[in-house]
């Protein structure tokens, strides 16, 4: 099911959309539909990405969880 939304957008971004759109093949409300899936999967990305920054300061690797696992690898040279 899907929702009918307004938005407003300034007429030089709108055109750029259509000029993008028409190339494509696409409609005005697929190219507004992509590019909000995009945001919101970059938005979840960042989040996941910070949260795990903070558990990682919170919780810092030890040099006893990976050593032997790293230790073992050989890097071409």
């Amino acid at each position: 099911m899907s929702k009918l939304v307004a938005v407003r957008l300034d007429e030089r971004l709108l055109s750029r959309v259509d000029r993008e759109r028409r190339r494509r093949g696409v409609s005005r409300a697929r190219a507004v539909h992509e590019a909000l899936a995009a945001w919101v999967a970059r938005e979840r990305l960042a989040d996941a990405v910070r949260e795990e920054a903070e558990a990682y300061g919170k919780h810092p690797v030890t040099a006893d969880e990976f050593g032997a696992i790293l230790g073992a690898q050989r890097w071409a040279r």
